[in-house]
């Protein structure tokens, strides 16, 4: 008999205690009380937090479980009553679920950004996508169910940096303020428990699975591994690119042929036979008929028992969910199901999903992982650019792999896109991570993916191709190649032999403090004012710091070059027992070598928010000069905690960097 069981009640369930009652009306809750929270005009619209999918759920105490939910993502935005619904892709969705967008309207908030999922419930409580699929075809909306379960703005305050549960908190008091409630917004409990037991009863009341997310995490506009999703069920969206006709009495098309991308081109996984309303054999065929073309869209079209009788091609437009038993030895499923089409997902980002496990068996969760639910990985795509061997690892001590890094480009390529574009690029490759053969390269003998520019530049050797990118696509292939560290010229392409920016490296010698290096780089920059230039500084990744002057191109290398002798050669004068601008080694004890060399036609710097090939992932950070202190070390900025900073700054730390108008003097 159905238990018509709410979601609160199947995860109270599986935590052993009834739901709790709502939050009680009284004070107003007040979002500028939270830890972290800051005034901030909101957003018109933000990426929604995404998770990484996991063979085992985390242990410990810090993580937060909440039922996997089966339906449609949806950011709800309301600004002045107004209540703008939007998919994870940023489409407009309110036409379809208006009577959730209505429910909205009399939340207690002038402005909030809503994180949820909608779902149409079966009896027993759980969700079922579709379910919802056929009642988004008919047009209808009265049994949609709006699960609520996060707030990352709230009345002019931005809630990203506050910790999950203090959001959750807020979230809770302010849908128990809903008068009268609306049986159609709710609130996604959670589960402080043991994360095994949870999904072992999870599993049990045949739920899709559930979601691990750590307290005291911030909200991360990306794929995150501060949310872990662990299945119950096998589960996977794949590409429509054919279908069979039909046998016996069916209507419509007999399977569908199916794939996902790898290596850019479609990769054939299997058909799907089951799963079909007489409905959705209509409508699907319908529209199957509508995309139909003459040849495979697979990089490999299947043979044999796939294919008898009749096979019609389709272009590959079309994206379904299927559940699935398992993947064979022949990568193909079995049998599997099909759940519904998802209209709020594109064919290109469609890869074969894997738990991320790393190279010791265990998952990031830090649990050991099941020898019988690991799988190997396909490729991975990023900013639309092919990963291949996602889960190899780059820096073994943080486990970070080839992903983590390509991802974490993504985060910050508003910020370093501006320093390395159309600029010719010097690379550190270390194509097995940094505990692997390193080499720099300046040319690419290889043939140049097409997101990469190759530019013919005359040096001593005669005239060879220097690297050029400008964009993202261009960024994420640098990953693919395996580079650990970006270094531009001090100029771009278009005035090659016209610098725009001047570089001093200061390199502690030994037995010299940071407060010492500090102290030196301020100095440095009181004498650039006093030339009338302005600096700005960043950590360099390694042991130092970097001085750079960006300056109007029109000064040649060598007139470059000789001011930035003369700068070092002046700090050496004046302060003998703190600088030295020679290379000799025996100068260096107990001094900072200012190293001007940089500033040569060809020579490189590490760029501004480059990665570095040291232990523990470091990047190259700019900071404000108010900023540098005995905390930041040169290697206090790192792929794990860089993304959290820019998202803290209210500015860019050198944002009038590139407005700057100053020439060097005569």
């Amino acid at each position: 008999m159905a238990t018509r069981r709410s979601l609160e009640e199947i995860a109270a369930a599986a935590r052993g205690r009834a739901v709790p009652p709502p939050a009680a009306a009284g004070r107003e809750p007040d979002p500028a009380q939270l830890t972290n929270a800051r005034q901030a005009p909101q957003p018109a619209a933000m990426t929604p937090q995404l998770a990484t999918l996991v063979d085992e759920p985390p242990a410990g105490e810090a993580w937060l479980h909440e039922l996997k939910l089966d339906g449609y993502r949806i950011l709800a935005r309301i600004e002045a009553g107004q209540v703008t619904m939007l998919s994870r892709h940023g489409r407009d969705w309110t036409g379809k679920f208006t009577a959730v967008a209505e429910a909205l309207q009399a939340l207690p908030v002038k402005q909030a950004i809503l994180d949820g999922e909608i779902v149409v419930l079966r009896p027993d409580g759980t969700s079922d996508f579709q379910a919802l699929q056929e009642l988004l075809q008919a047009g209808g909306s009265g049994s949609l169910v709006y699960y609520l379960f996060d707030l990352p703005h709230c009345n002019g305050y931005d809630l990203t940096m506050t910790p999950l549960l203090e959001r959750k908190n807020l979230l809770q008091s302010l849908l128990a303020r809903l008068s009268p409630p609306r049986e159609n917004i709710r609130f996604s409990d959670h589960i402080a428990s043991s994360g095994d037991e949870v999904y072992r009863q999870a599993c049990l009341l045949a739920a899709e699975g559930i979601v691990s997310k750590q307290a005291t995490g911030v909200y991360e506009q990306k794929r995150s591994r501060s949310w872990l999703k662990t299945k119950c069920l096998q589960r996977q969206e794949l590409v429509i690119g054919g279908w069979t006709e039909p046998g016996g009495s069916r209507t419509g098309f007999g399977a569908l042929l199916l794939g996902y991308y790898g290596e850019g081109e479609l990769v054939y996984a299997g058909r799907v036979g089951t799963g079909f309303s007489e409905s959705t054999l209509r409508q699907l065929t319908s529209q199957l008929r509508k995309i139909e073309q003459a040849g495979p869209p697979f990089r490999h079209p299947p043979a044999g028992a796939d294919v008898r009788g009749v096979v019609h091609w389709v272009r590959p437009e079309l994206v379904a969910e299927v559940e699935f038993r398992e993947w064979t030895r022949e990568n193909i499923l079995r049998q599997a199901s099909f759940k519904g089409l998802r209209q709020d997902k594109s064919p290109g980002e469609i890869v074969r999903e894997s738990p991320t496990v790393s190279p010791g068996g265990e998952n990031i969760s830090g649990q050991p992982a099941s020898s019988g639910r690991k799988r190997s990985a396909a490729d991975a795509v990023v900013a639309g650019v092919r990963v291949s061997h996602p889960d190899k690892i780059l820096y073994p001590e943080q486990g970070v792999s080839k992903l983590s890094l390509a991802e974490f480009y993504a985060a910050i390529a508003d910020f370093i896109l501006p320093h390395v574009i159309q600029r010719p690029l010097t690379l550190l490759r270390c194509p097995d991570g940094r505990q692997g053969e390193c080499f720099y390269q300046k040319h690419l003998g290889e043939a140049i993916p097409e997101t990469l520019r190759a530019v013919p530049i005359r040096d001593k050797e005669g005239t060879a191709e220097y690297i050029v990118i400008d964009d993202i696509r261009g960024l994420i292939s640098l990953v693919q190649l395996g580079v650990l560290e970006i270094h531009p010229w001090g100029s771009r392409e278009t005035d090659l032999e016209q610098p725009d920016i001047i570089t001093f490296d200061l390199d502690p010698g030994p037995g010299l403090g940071w407060p010492e290096v500090i102290e030196g780089a301020r100095f440095l920059r009181s004498r650039l004012e006093e030339l009338g230039l302005v600096s700005f500084v960043k950590t360099s990744g390694g042991k130092g710091l970097h001085l750079v002057v960006p300056i109007q191109p029109g000064t040649g290398w060598a007139e470059a070059k000789a001011f930035a002798r003369s700068v070092a050669l002046d700090a050496a004068r004046r302060r003998p027992d703190r600088f030295t601008a020679e290379m000799a080694k025996v100068k260096r004890p107990g001094r900072i070598f200012i190293d001007y060399l940089r500033n040569d036609r060809g020579a490189t710097t590490v760029a501004a928010y480059s990665t570095r090939v040291g232990a523990g992932a470091p990047v190259s950070t700019p900071i404000r000069w108010d900023e540098l202190n005995r905390t930041v070390t040169p290697d206090r900025y790192r792929i794990d905690n860089l993304p959290k900073r820019l998202m803290a700054l209210k500015n860019d730390p050198w944002q009038d960097f590139f407005q700057i108008r100053q020439a060097l003097p005569g």
